[in-house]
């Protein structure tokens, strides 16, 4: 099959798609060099011009994955809002920033579950460093969403348990579809906010934050 011309850029992002698409949810290490040439329709060769292994293609599908999941929870926390009054101020308030990122994180991997179950195996190297970036990178958008200028001791238990929950529930859902999106987050906000309840009479930041979430009344936040 005679190989496309494409802008460099372009050859390396149809690269990474069709690898990401040949692992259809799965482990990218599990899908061959050959195979991903062969159906990006181009040599082994010219894919090694762009990636010079197999590990190298895989840390750049780690950083797309990252990339788009920050530029998604940042949209989700940031982003502009329609709708109604009562709706602007919901999305505008700390429980709905929160609500907005989590609906954010669960599209994310719905879409792409390969490349976030890749990064989600990033424990060494460069794929380990692109994890990092992330999660400091998330932590300070989870304050912005709060409505705080840093993680107190409290609050980072608090995310950094929730988060862990987050991310083997969405493994478990992957592999068990049938259990459904709305029961995933619905269990989420439920966790976050009897956790932030839990904890805060032991911590003055996250009693603030539970007196804004209003989370007194209703332990989702």
């Amino acid at each position: 099959m005679p190989e496309r011309r494409l802008a460099p850029a372009a050859r390396r992002a149809h690269l990474i798609e069709t690898a990401v698409r040949l692992a259809a949810g799965g482990d990218l290490l599990a899908v061959s060099v050959a195979d991903i040439a062969a159906a990006a329709g181009v040599s082994e060769g010219l894919l090694y011009h762009y990636f010079p292994s197999k590990q190298a293609l895989l840390e750049a599908a780690v950083q797309r994955t990252a990339d788009r999941l920050l530029a998604d929870l940042t949209a989700a926390v940031l982003g502009p809002v329609d709708g109604s009054d009562a709706e602007r101020a919901l999305a505008g308030s700390p429980r709905g920033r929160i609500v907005a990122a989590l609906d954010a994180y669960l599209d994310h991997v719905e879409a792409d579950p390969t490349g976030w179950r890749a990064l989600l195996a990033a424990t060494s190297g460069e794929p380990a460093r692109i994890a990092a970036e992330l999660d400091v990178a998330s932590g300070e958008l989870f304050c912005h969403a709060l409505g705080v200028e840093r993680l107190g001791p409290g609050l980072r238990l608090l995310l950094a348990g929730w988060l862990g929950l987050e991310r083997a529930t969405c493994l478990n859902w992957l592999d068990n579809p049938e259990l459904g999106r709305d029961a995933v987050r619905e269990l989420l906000l439920a966790v976050f906010g009897s956790s932030l309840a839990a904890l805060a009479p032991h911590d003055e930041q996250l009693r603030d934050v539970l007196g804004r979430l209003g989370a007194a009344s209703d332990p989702a936040p």
